[in-house]
């Protein structure tokens, strides 16, 4: 089973540091950490995102996702990947991130790719690693979706026009 972790940070300055204890406790199931926050000339945010990918020991990695959850000021949610997991669109308002498993066959990542061109003006953030599904290659792609709503549907729904991925899906309320 491939895991994603979305954890949403109410208040960056005042839970960091818990946040950071956490994490290092079990650093060795995070096989990838991605964060990011609202940044402009007028604005810094003081709410966070960070999106983990767990790799590892299962019962490690249920301990970690455990204290997150029970952790004051911060969200958490998860994607797993299971085989044949796909349920439905549906329609987040807040900060949605779309996770695509991607295995890897050479007509995938190819229309896979025109979709994500086709909908490029939503995809505020895109995160790509490498990951073993069912004992073969597989591309894990997490997309930070931004923008028309009803397009975020379009998008997923494209998506899943394509035989063989799997898509999974974290939405943190606004």
């Amino acid at each position: 089973m491939v895991r994603v972790l979305g954890i949403k940070i109410i208040d960056r300055i005042k839970e960091a540091g818990l946040l950071q204890k956490i994490l290092s406790e079990h650093a060795g199931v995070i096989s990838t950490r991605f964060g990011f926050h609202e940044l402009s000339d007028e604005i810094c945010s003081r709410e966070g995102f960070i999106i983990i990918h767990l790799a590892g020991d299962n019962d490690e990695c249920d301990m970690l996702a455990a204290k997150l959850k029970k952790a004051e000021g911060l969200i958490t949610r998860e994607m797993a990947f299971s085989h044949g997991l796909s349920d439905a669109p549906a329609e987040c308002n807040g900060v949605t991130l779309l996770g695509i498993l991607v295995p890897k066959r050479d007509d995938l990542g190819i229309h896979v790719q025109k979709i994500f061109t086709t909908f490029g003006c939503i995809i505020r953030t895109r995160l790509g690693v490498n990951e073993v599904y069912f004992g073969e290659s597989a591309g894990l792609i997490i997309l930070e979706l931004a923008g028309d709503r009803r397009q975020f549907i379009s998008l997923e729904s494209s998506l899943r026009e394509i035989e063989d991925i799997a898509i999974g899906r974290i939405c943190f309320p606004a």
